[in-house]
């Protein structure tokens, strides 16, 4: 977690950086992948040629996921299946999967973390009738804006800013 906003920035900087596109399987992993249920699971008995165009469509159709969800997809069908998917079986298996966070996910998470505790230590400050008009010049406009709609502020058109709502005290009669 980051813990000044040099550090935010500079997280969020790599996390905008990084590609996080999920990678297709090589062919070898989609191989043993269907070598496994292959040996797991019984199938129906087919000849050479068959079998060779029987793997050519489950080549086409499977061949575009990752690794982790097609072992995702080898697990599930183990579990549940009693005989070799089908090529639907297995698109159906895969439809369930989620991939965990990637490292850009997380780093954004982070941010976004830090970002809002940053927020909301704001909205306390006015809360709290501790802030100064240099806390809310210091942050962004959208966090006036939200304060400002939460009554915390006020927008002074002749001075084009937003400056901090003060409590009116109504006096004691005497």
């Amino acid at each position: 977690m980051p813990e000044t906003v040099d550090e935010a920035r500079a997280l969020r900087v790599w996390a905008d950086a990084q590609d996080d596109a999920p990678r297709p399987a090589t062919v070898n992993q989609l191989a043993r992948h269907l070598e496994y249920l292959a040996v797991t699971l019984p199938r129906q008995t087919a000849d050479d040629e068959t079998g060779e165009k029987r793997t050519a469509v489950y080549a086409r159709l499977l061949g575009g996921y990752p690794n982790d969800a097609l072992a995702f997809m080898s697990r599930k069908a183990c579990e549940t299946l009693n005989w070799f998917p089908t090529p639907k079986q297995c698109l159906d298996i895969l439809a369930t999967y989620r991939a965990p966070a990637t490292e850009k996910e997380q780093a954004l998470t982070l941010c976004h973390r830090f970002w809002q505790g940053r927020f909301e230590d704001f909205i306390t400050l006015l809360k709290a009738g501790t802030a100064t008009q240099d806390d809310v010049d210091a942050v962004p406009m959208q966090w006036r804006k939200i304060a400002m709609e939460r009554g915390h502020l006020r927008w002074i058109e002749e001075e084009k800013r937003y400056v901090i709502r003060r409590p009116v005290i109504a006096e004691a009669a005497e």
